[in-house]
């Protein structure tokens, strides 16, 4: 007997680079997951040092004090937010899941652009929908351009889907260009998604949260998993329009994040100071990798603060994660990307003091052809 699952799930390949892992490490350095491994957010550190007793986590989660938190963080930005604007999710990809569960039926088209983040476009095809990207092109060494996505929107389009900063390539993408896709859309009804998993890694000026009251088209998805060195905790939130509440409020549940998530996360978002120092520390490794003479290796156009680069060989041949692994340095393969392929990776910065281990395996694999 075979049992009848949703045929797009069935015939569809997932695109990830998102993994349970193995028992067996294979590595010395990890420069594959997004984490934040440069620093330990202290004030993380203090609050599981004074967690309560475990009655704590005996009832559902209940705490408000994580939306007091996010609100407080937002207030310059977007001091009108409402604590029911905030949606809590399980890391910011679950909040991209429930966006399209929210908006997308079979035939929808969603406009995005590649290389971005892969789970989001194959998610959308899970839907039996379209994806439509536009492709960062090689000559403009990968650079991000609003009027070339502007110019592909169309009023079929029901989502636009924006990364910022951009992974794989960590370039910040400025918020004047975010600005005009919003204004682009905004007639057509069209609802604009930025996902800022990274955003903790640019200047909080350049956050779409700024936008917010001027554009009820905006869906703002935000994560702990990153700068706040959280993911284990899986604590991520959307800020949605006060017109998508209520209709939100359907497909979710109050309890999701757990108490001890919410403990955690709405003490570590007090500590802005913290990602002043991680932003510097993040250009000081950065720039080591920026600044050298390569002649087979290539880096996207990146912005120095932001942990992730996206680094290409000149022969297509080469399988450059591979490279790495044999140099007992982890990362995420290009092919795990749509838009890019094998002679691709995603390198996330190390610790400081692995720097010289990624450096010395890098030079090797420049000297390949």
């Amino acid at each position: 007997m075979e049992l009848r699952i949703n045929r797009y799930i069935k015939e569809n390949i997932k695109v990830s680079y998102a993994s349970e892992g193995s028992e067996e490490k294979t590595y010395d350095v990890d420069c594959g997951e997004g984490i934040n491994i440069v620093m330990i957010p202290p004030a993380a550190q203090k609050a599981f040092s004074e967690l309560e007793d475990f009655d704590m986590v005996r009832p559902y989660p209940h705490s408000a004090d994580v939306k007091k938190a996010i609100c407080k963080y937002w207030e310059k930005q977007y001091p009108s937010l409402k604590r029911s604007q905030i949606i809590l999710c399980d890391g910011s990809v679950a909040g991209l899941y429930l966006i399209n569960r929210l908006f997308l039926e079979a035939g929808d088209r969603v406009l995005g652009y590649i290389p971005s983040f892969s789970e989001y476009q194959t998610d959308v095809e899970m839907y039996g929908c379209t994806f439509d990207a536009m492709q960062l092109e090689k000559a403009d060494n990968y650079r991000f351009h609003a009027e070339k996505m502007i110019a592909m929107i169309k009023p079929e389009h029901k989502l636009i889907y924006i990364d910022n900063p951009n992974n794989p390539t960590g370039q910040v993408i400025p918020l004047e260009e975010i600005t005009k896709i919003l204004e682009a859309a905004k007639p057509l009804g069209i609802g604009v998604i930025v996902d800022e998993a990274y955003g903790d890694y640019m200047p909080k000026e350049n956050s779409a949260a700024a936008l917010c009251e001027k554009y009820d088209n905006l869906i703002f998805v935000k994560t702990f998993s990153k700068g706040f060195g959280l993911a284990g905790l899986r604590a991520g939130y959307l800020i949605l329009p006060e017109s998508l509440v209520a209709a939100m409020g359907n497909i979710t549940n109050p309890y999701t994040m757990s108490a001890l998530s919410r403990s955690i996360a709405a003490k570590t978002i007090q500590d802005e100071a913290f990602l002043d120092t991680l932003r510097q520390k993040n250009a000081e490794l950065k720039e080591m990798i920026l600044n050298h003479p390569w002649k087979h290796l290539s880096i996207a156009t990146t912005t120095p603060t932001v942990s992730i680069s996206m680094i290409s060989h000149d022969n297509p041949d080469l399988d450059l994660a591979e490279e790495f692994g044999k140099r007992r340095v982890l990362v995420i393969s290009g092919s795990d990307f749509h838009g890019i392929g094998k002679n691709f990776v995603r390198l996330r910065l190390p610790a400081a003091e692995d720097m010289p281990q990624v450096l010395a395996a890098m030079e090797e694999i420049d000297n390949l052809m």
